[in-house]
C-alpha cells in the first residue's frame, strides 16, 4: 500500500468518523498498577514471573518478599506449569 492509499483510506476514516485525530502529546497512559495482585496477574508466561519474582537479582536494593507473597508466586507458578502441560 502506498502513502498515497494510506492517507486517503484514514482520511475515509475520519469522515466517516470510524476514526479521530488528536494532537501529538495527547495520549492516554495506562495507570499504572500499584497492588502486588494486579503485578502478579499481569505475568503472561513464566519467563516474565520468574522476572517479577526474582527482581532483587537486578535491583538488590528492592525487600524481600513477604511469606504470602512468595506463597502466591510459587502457586501463580504451579497454576502456569499446569496450564502448558494441558495444551
Amino acid at each position: 500500500m502506498s502513502n498515497e492509499n494510506i492517507r486517503a483510506w484514514v482520511l475515509q476514516m475520519l469522515e466517516q468518523g470510524r476514526a479521530t485525530c488528536h494532537p501529538a502529546g495527547t495520549h492516554v497512559v495506562p495507570e499504572p498498577m500499584h497492588s502486588f495482585e494486579d503485578r502478579l496477574n499481569a505475568c503472561r508466561d513464566i519467563g516474565e514471573l520468574e522476572g517479577f519474582a526474582n527482581r532483587r537479582r537486578f535491583d538488590p536494593s528492592q525487600p524481600k518478599w513477604l511469606p504470602e507473597q512468595r506463597n502466591a508466586i510459587l502457586l501463580r507458578k504451579m497454576e502456569m506449569q499446569n496450564k502448558r502441560k494441558k495444551k
